[in-house]
C-alpha cells in the first residue's frame, strides 16, 4: 500500500522565527515568534502542501533552499497576506539572537511545539499521540506518520 502525502507539517513559533532569521527576514521573525500555537497548527495544511509542490516553491522562490522553503514560504504569506521569497537564499552564518539560540534538546521539548502537535491531532481526530521527542527520527526531522510531518529547521 503506497504512503499517502504527508497533509500536515507541525513547527513551532520558535522554529518558524529561527528560519525567518536565517534568511534575513530581521523586521518579521519577531512576529513569527508571538504566533499562538492556534495559529501554527492552522498553518500546518499549507506548509504541508507547499511541500508537497516543488515546483510552485521554485516558482514562488527561484532557486530557495528545498529544506526551508515551505516553512519560510508559508510563514511569510500568513505574515504578510501574500507568498514572497525571503531576503536571502541562503542561510546566514552569524550568530543568531539569544531569544532564538536553543539547543535541539530544548527546543524538541518545547511545550508550545507540544500544543501545535495536539491541537493537529485533536483536529485530525489522533487519540493519546506521542509527545515530540518520542517520534522516530527520519533524515533529522521526525515523521511520526504518513499524514503529518513533525519539523523546524533541523
Amino acid at each position: 500500500m503506497p504512503l499517502r502525502p504527508v497533509e500536515y507539517v507541525i513547527t513551532s513559533p520558535l522554529s518558524l522565527a529561527r528560519v525567518l532569521w536565517w534568511y534575513g527576514e530581521d523586521e518579521l521573525w519577531g512576529a513569527a515568534l508571538a504566533l499562538t500555537p492556534t495559529t501554527v497548527a492552522d498553518l500546518s495544511p499549507r506548509f504541508a502542501r507547499l511541500r508537497a509542490a516543488p515546483e510552485v516553491m521554485d516558482l514562488l522562490w527561484p532557486g530557495g533552499p528545498a529544506a526551508d522553503a515551505h516553512l519560510v514560504l508559508g510563514v511569510l504569506e500568513h505574515l504578510e497576506g501574500r507568498p514572497r521569497h525571503a531576503a536571502r537564499r541562503t542561510r546566514r552564518g552569524s550568530a543568531m539572537p539569544d531569544v532564538l539560540d536553543v539547543d535541539e534538546h530544548e527546543r524538541w521539548r518545547d511545550p508550545v511545539l507540544a500544543e501545535v502537535l495536539r491541537l493537529v491531532h485533536e483536529r485530525t481526530g489522533v487519540t493519546d499521540g506521542p509527545e515530540p521527542w518520542q517520534m522516530r527520527a527520519v533524515h533529522g526531522r521526525y515523521a511520526p506518520a504518513w499524514r503529518i510531518l513533525l519539523t523546524g529547521e533541523w
